[in-house]
C-alpha cells in the first residue's frame, strides 16, 4: 500500500510540476542580465594636452583656440598586445542618436545650422601601424576660421582597429555599439573660441514621418538643436491623437537624453498595439531641459497601407488567450480529481 501511495504522490507532484512551468511560460520570468561591456583592452589612447587646456583634470581636449590659428591635436596610441596592429585613427563630430542621446562615433548627423564642424577644420584620417607593445604619436591639424565661431565645435579623435571589428561581424557580430565598445576608443574634443559666452538653446522641430524600422510602422519626429552647444537632462513626452476622436493612440517617453551641438536626432513614436484606422493624426511633442521648455505640434495622415501594416503586426492589449485558459483549467480539474481520488485511497487505507 505505501508503494501505490507513492506512486500516487509523484504523480501529484508531476502535475504541479507541469503546472508550474505550463502558467510560468505564459506569465514570464524575468530576464537575464545583459554582460556588463567592458572597454577595449586591445589598444588605448591617450591626449596629449596642449598649454591652452582649459580643464587640466580632463582626460580629454578642452581647448580655448584664437580665430586664424592653427592648434595641434597630439594622441599617444599603443598596442598592448602581442601582434602587430594596424590602428585607424578618425576625426568624427559628436552628433545624436535616436535614443536622444550625444555620442562620439562616426555619423553624419550634424545639422546644417552649424557654422563650422569639427571635421571641417581637421586634417584627414590617420593609418598607423605599430609592433607588440609599441606606442606612437599621432598629430593632427585643426585650422579655427579667421572669424572664429560661437559656442562650442564638439568632435572626437576615433581610434579603431578595423580588421578586429571585420573579424567579428564576420564571426556573427551584428551590433555596431558593440563593436565599437569592443574595438574602437575615443578621446572628445572641445573647442571654444570665447569660453564664458551664454547661448540660449534653441530647438526646432523637423520633418514627422512614418518609418519602418523592423516592419514596425512609427513615427518619427526629427529634434533639431539648432545652438552651438552640448545640453543635457533633455526629457520627452510624445503623444499621438486622432484627428477624428481627439482620443490618444500612442504615447512615448524620453528620459535623461542629452544632444550635440548643432546635430539632431529621430524622436521614434511607435503606434501602439490597438488597431487605427486610416486619417489624419496628431503629434504632440513636450520636451524640456531644466527650466528650458519646448512644444510642437504636427499633424500627418495615415494611408491604408500604413494602417495595414501596423494592424497585421499589432497584438492588442486585452486580447484573450482562451486555448491557454482551457488548458489551464483542465490541468487544474486533473489535479483536483487527483487530489480527491488519492485523499479518498489515503481514507480506505
Amino acid at each position: 500500500m505505501k508503494v501505490g501511495l507513492t506512486m500516487k504522490l509523484k504523480w501529484f507532484n508531476w502535475c504541479l510540476l507541469v503546472l508550474a512551468v505550463v502558467a510560468g511560460s505564459f506569465v514570464g520570468v524575468p530576464a537575464l542580465g545583459k554582460a556588463a561591456q567592458t572597454p577595449p583592452t586591445n589598444l588605448f589612447a591617450t591626449p596629449l594636452l596642449p598649454k591652452n587646456q582649459l580643464t587640466t583634470k580632463a582626460g580629454y581636449f578642452d581647448l580655448k583656440v584664437m580665430p586664424g590659428t592653427t592648434q595641434n591635436l597630439k594622441l599617444a596610441v599603443t598596442n598592448p598586445g602581442n601582434t602587430q596592429k594596424t590602428l585607424r585613427v578618425i576625426p568624427i563630430n559628436a552628433t545624436t542618436a535616436d535614443s536622444g542621446n550625444a555620442v562620439y562615433v562616426p555619423s553624419n548627423r550634424t545639422d546644417r545650422s552649424a557654422q563650422t564642424t569639427f571635421t571641417k577644420m581637421t586634417s584627414g584620417a590617420v593609418t598607423v601601424t605599430l609592433a607588440p607593445h609599441q606606442g606612437k604619436t599621432v598629430t593632427f591639424k585643426t585650422t579655427i576660421p579667421t572669424n572664429g565661431f560661437q559656442g562650442e565645435v564638439l568632435g572626437g579623435l576615433f581610434v579603431t582597429d578595423p580588421q578586429a571589428s571585420a573579424a567579428a561581424i564576420k564571426n556573427g557580430g551584428s551590433s555596431s555599439f558593440r563593436l565599437h565598445n569592443r574595438y574602437a576608443v575615443v578621446t572628445a574634443v572641445a573647442l571654444w573660441c570665447h569660453p564664458n559666452q551664454r547661448l540660449t538653446t534653441m530647438l526646432k522641430l523637423g520633418k514627422v514621418a512614418i518609418a519602418n524600422p523592423d516592419t514596425n510602422p512609427m513615427v518619427q519626429a526629427q529634434i533639431r538643436n539648432l545652438t552651438p552647444a552640448l545640453f543635457g537632462d533633455l526629457q520627452g513626452t510624445a503623444r499621438i491623437t486622432s484627428a477624428q476622436t481627439g482620443k490618444q493612440v500612442a504615447r512615448q517617453d524620453l528620459k535623461n537624453g542629452s544632444m550635440a551641438p548643432n546635430s539632431w536626432f529621430n524622436y521614434g513614436v511607435p503606434l501602439g498595439n490597438k488597431p487605427l484606422a486610416a486619417g489624419r493624426y496628431t503629434l504632440n511633442l513636450h520636451l524640456t531641459s531644466g527650466k528650458r521648455v519646448w512644444n510642437f505640434s504636427h499633424s500627418f495622415s495615415l494611408t491604408k497601407k500604413e494602417a495595414h501594416e501596423h494592424n497585421t503586426i499589432i497584438r492588442p492589449e486585452h486580447s484573450v488567450d482562451w486555448w491557454f485558459w482551457l488548458l489551464l483549467a483542465l490541468l487544474l480539474a486533473l489535479l483536483i480529481f487527483g487530489a480527491y481520488w488519492l485523499g479518498k485511497r489515503r481514507s480506505r487505507s
